[in-house]
């Protein structure tokens, strides 16, 4: 099982965006010096839960000061990029890391977000299918093509140049948990990410729906990758994990802001909500704790069908001190038991007996 960093920017305060970069890089060092796998950054706009609004650009400057780890998207969000454009950066950025870039995608779901760019959730469905759709032939074709979408028209004939350095483009991954996410990746055999914060149990059942998806298409199910989202941080103790909960905490609650419109002058108003879980079930959805508490919890993750994790450490102004403790022993004392961890061989066993996907 692979582990990677994850990156969005959250600034509670709306302080020094370029200390917080400068951090998460010093973070992103350590992690490759102690083989970490990845790092992904996602995309976010016009409020401090996340400033991430260049992706493409953070993830050039955390190659050019890293060596081996691979950098990808999770994720661009296609419906607000243009995306004969977005696929000759993406194409630039492939060559600039030496093949080290990986994209992800998906169509997003912050309504804040999406009006500021003249999307909505009801259209931003189709919109992502035909960017997808057009990125694709732009890696792929060597001759000139059009397009005619909804909301992409291509009239004139278009080549798109350089192509990616890895072939025929770099790996691809798709987040979501929805049935019709998980179809679409099964289908494209794209790598998908889904949300570990409802459990392994969850993780299980949504790997053996991608499982069915690539069974009816024709794919082979005795190998598939499919990574979860997990809130992460190690500490020396589990008493010291629970102190740091405050800060997912604050970035679950500027989520639901962001998802309600509660954004005045950018800054989210990150409340209690309605349903919201209390501390202990909240402590039990966290990978936090102690190094054996945490190591635990992605072994367990493998074994519901996981192949790889993002770990979510900054999160709701986290200080970096605790951030780097957290990178260290992570590296030093749980990596090495997850990444002998496999997911289950009875995962195709079990599907031949639960009939076809649901949609």
């Amino acid at each position: 099982m692979k582990l990677g960093l994850f990156y969005e920017w959250p600034n509670p305060t709306t302080g020094d965006w370029k200390r917080l970069f400068e951090e998460s890089i010093d973070q992103i060092q350590l992690a490759e010096e102690l083989g970490f796998d990845f790092v992904f950054i996602a995309e976010h706009h016009f409020s401090n839960y996340g400033m991430s609004p260049a992706p493409l650009l953070q993830a050039l400057a955390i190659a050019e000061r890293t060596k081996r780890i691979r950098i990808g998207t999770a994720v661009l969000v296609l419906p607000v990029w243009q995306p004969l454009r977005v696929a000759e950066e993406i194409a630039v950025i492939d060559n600039l890391t030496g093949g080290r870039f990986f994209c992800g995608v998906g169509r997003g779901y912050q309504p804040h977000e999406f009006a500021r760019y003249g999307v909505t959730n009801d259209d931003s469905r189709e919109r992502f299918a035909e960017a997808l759709d057009v990125m694709r032939l732009a890696w792929s074709e060597d001759t000139s093509f059009t397009y005619h979408g909804e909301y992409v028209d291509i009239p004139n004939p278009t080549v798109v140049w350089p192509k990616p350095l890895q072939k025929p483009h770099p790996p691809m991954l798709l987040a979501g948990t929805s049935a019709e996410s998980l179809r679409l990746a099964a289908e494209h055999d794209l790598m998908s990410l889904v949300s570990g914060f409802a459990g392994t149990a969850a993780v299980r059942e949504m790997t053996l729906q991608l499982l069915a998806h690539r069974q009816a298409y024709g794919k082979p199910v005795d190998t598939w990758e499919l990574g979860a989202q997990t809130f992460c941080h190690v500490a020396p103790t589990n008493e010291e994990g629970r102190d740091a909960a405050k800060y997912p905490r604050w970035q679950n609650r500027a989520q639901r802001a962001l998802n309600r419109g509660d954004v005045t002058d950018g800054r989210v108003n990150a409340t209690t909500y309605e349903g919201e879980a209390d501390d202990e079930a909240f402590w039990n959805a966290l990978y936090f704790g102690n190094p054996d508490r945490v190591r635990d919890k992605y072994l367990a993750l493998a074994e519901a069908g996981a192949t790889f994790a993002s770990c979510w450490m900054m999160t709701g102004g986290m200080p970096h001190d605790l951030l780097m403790r957290s990178v260290k022993l992570m590296g030093e004392e749980v990596l090495p038991a997850v990444h002998e961890a496999k997911p289950p061989a009875g995962l195709a066993d079990e599907l031949r007996h639960a009939g076809t996907p649901s949609d």
